[in-house]
């Protein structure tokens, strides 16, 4: 009787690397460059970045705004694609805005939280 081979596992997306040079760290550094004109503040600082996820090229960005009717949602999200767009190997860059969680303040990194005047 012919041995019958199970079939092949999917191999799930990533979160930190896509085998390839291609790391969740290098884009997060790259949506750096995305600042909240109205705070002055890069977007991965203040905490609207949730989620990087990285399959073959493919990078998924999940994140929020600071409001749901944020003036500049639309201006932040294009920035994000366009920066990430900007790194080497990566072929198709997909952002989605999410308000689950909501955010708050306290996702602002504790230096940015010092530099505003929160402490930490």
């Amino acid at each position: 009787m012919p041995k019958v081979r199970p079939p092949a596992a999917k191999k799930k997306p990533q979160k930190g690397s896509d085998g390839k040079g291609l790391t969740s760290e290098k884009i997060r550094e790259s949506i750096k460059s995305v600042i909240d004109p109205e705070l002055g503040i890069n977007i991965v600082d203040l905490g609207l970045i949730y989620d990087i996820v990285i399959n073959k090229g493919v990078v998924k960005v999940r994140m929020t705004l600071t409001t749901p009717m944020c003036p500049i949602g639309p201006m932040l999200v294009d920035g994000v694609k366009r920066a990430v767009e900007g790194v080497k190997g990566v072929k198709n860059v997909d952002v989605e805005v999410t308000f689950d969680p909501p955010w708050t303040m306290e996702r602002i990194s504790p230096e940015f939280r010092e530099k505003l005047g929160f402490g930490v």
